[in-house]
């Protein structure tokens, strides 16, 4: 079997888990293996713990194919809100991949968020975050967001419409509809330099 089931265990019983354990061949890699090897790394369970079990090549390649996967579905906006625990290890997964382009421009998108920013889905606030920054008129109850003036907030808004109009304008040649290997070659680059 080219791409094998992985028994996952406790930490304590084994050693970490690396490319290796889930891929020996690449020849015939394609979108439905990437998803199946993610899914047995979700198994491990949240990302600090998945990061704690597997090889940091192992971590970057998991956190790669769903930031890829997420994109597809909904776009980095859909990324950054829904799947915020991924976006302090995107810009490493990005050069990791050699895409230093879209390094540069999802940091500018990010670097929008104020500096106390907790990227987390189980932070209350970050709901908040996000609906400051995707529409002045949206509604927010965290303090130190309502005392940005609204002038202020409308600029945010803008400049964060425009960067991710930007990261956008330049990810979807590479991971879109009729992109090489339907978007996932630099996964599969990535895989190929790590065995």
């Amino acid at each position: 079997m080219r791409y094998g089931k992985i028994n996952i265990m406790k930490m304590e019983d084994k050693k970490m888990m690396t490319i290796k354990d889930f891929i020996k061949d690449t020849s015939h890699l394609n979108e439905a293996a990437l998803v199946d090897i993610s899914d047995q790394l979700w198994q491990i369970g949240s990302l600090s713990e998945i990061k704690q079990q597997v090889s940091h090549e192992l971590f970057i390649l998991h956190i790669s194919m769903n930031m890829i996967g997420n994109w597809k579905g909904e776009g980095w906006w859909g990324v950054i809100s829904e799947q915020a625990e991924l976006v302090p290890y995107i810009p490493e997964a990005l050069q990791a991949l050699q895409l230093n382009h879209l390094k540069t421009a999802f940091e500018d998108v990010i670097s929008i968020f104020p500096a106390y920013t907790i990227f987390s889905n189980d932070n209350e606030c970050y709901y908040d975050m996000i609906n400051f920054l995707q529409n002045v008129r949206f509604k927010v109850t965290d303090e130190r967001l309502l005392m940005i003036p609204s002038d202020k907030r409308k600029e945010m808004v803008t400049s964060i419409k425009q960067k991710l109009d930007i990261l956008e304008d330049l990810t979807e040649p590479l991971w879109g509809y009729g992109a090489e290997s339907d978007g996932w070659i630099q996964v599969i680059d990535y895989i190929k330099t790590q065995l």
